[in-house]
């Protein structure tokens, strides 16, 4: 691990913290005012999280010991990027501030690098939710261990469930997030998820996705895992969290996995 001069130790200090602090958010009075507010009320959030991968590899925790293990002090992490947002990974009330503002948390998370923002259009039908899949597989297939792929694809088809069960408007627009956390040949890495379904209620059937292109964005980076013991102190003053509380928190988990013919086609 190469040394920081004095300098550069308090300029990483003072990132993380003003990025720990949050966002100085503009009050929705002023959202109001700049047109920047409407009406939600047909929104709900489906949130889901998922890990997996093979921890050989992975470097001493050394003064991070007390996480117990890298997928803590990242799930720590987290937690304090929802916490700075606002955001509410239990919930499916829809608040577009949070939402944007847990997003920009997680681009500018100090403790990532290599940070990917890229995105996949699907075309998908109440009768076809196969290509949606197909999109997932797309962005993260390659950056992720099989068995990871597999848990967050079960963690969509929860959210899945959760949107079908989750009474709103006739129509409505689910924002999904599928939290990422895997760990390949000894990188641990982050990613996230989203996309916005639009669903609408049949009666006899509840709620079906309409026919429509489906944009699915991605951000992935992966944990310094030096920066992290650099600023041990920081981290370990954090309310802690471990990956099991990251997955089982989520609004979806609960859920089963819909089992819908339409992930087949």
């Amino acid at each position: 691990m190469s040394a920081l001069t004095q300098g550069q130790a308090r300029y990483e200090a003072l990132q993380i913290a003003l990025w720990a602090a949050g966002p100085r958010t503009l009050s929705w009075e002023v959202l109001e005012k700049l047109g920047l507010l409407g009406d939600d009320s047909d929104h709900e959030a489906g949130v889901g999280n998922a890990y997996g991968g093979d921890s050989r590899g992975l470097p001493s925790l050394g003064p991070l010991e007390p996480f117990g293990s890298w997928q803590s002090v990242a799930a720590t992490i987290l937690r304090k990027a929802e916490h700075s947002a606002g955001f509410d990974h239990s919930s499916t009330v829809f608040d577009p501030v949070q939402w944007v503002t847990f997003r920009d948390q997680f681009e500018t998370m100090p403790f990532l690098t290599g940070i990917t923002d890229d995105s996949y259009v699907a075309a998908i039908s109440a009768l076809s939710l196969r290509p949606a899949i197909s999109a997932v597989t797309e962005l993260i297939g390659g950056l992720v261990t099989s068995d990871t792929l597999t848990a967050v694809i079960n963690s969509i088809k929860k959210i899945g469930q959760l949107a079908v069960e989750n009474e709103r408007r006739e129509q409505k627009n689910s924002n999904v997030q599928q939290g990422v956390l895997t760990v390949v040949r000894g990188e641990l890495r982050l990613g996230l998820l989203r996309t916005t379904v639009q669903m609408v209620y049949r009666s006899g059937k509840g709620y079906e996705q309409l026919n429509q292109k489906i944009t699915v964005n991605r951000l992935f980076g992966s944990l310094d895992y030096d920066k992290c013991i650099r600023n041990a102190g920081t981290l370990l003053e954090w309310d802690r969290r471990d990956v099991d509380e990251w997955v089982n928190g989520t609004c979806s988990f609960p859920f089963p996995r819909n089992t819908s013919p339409a992930w087949d086609n």
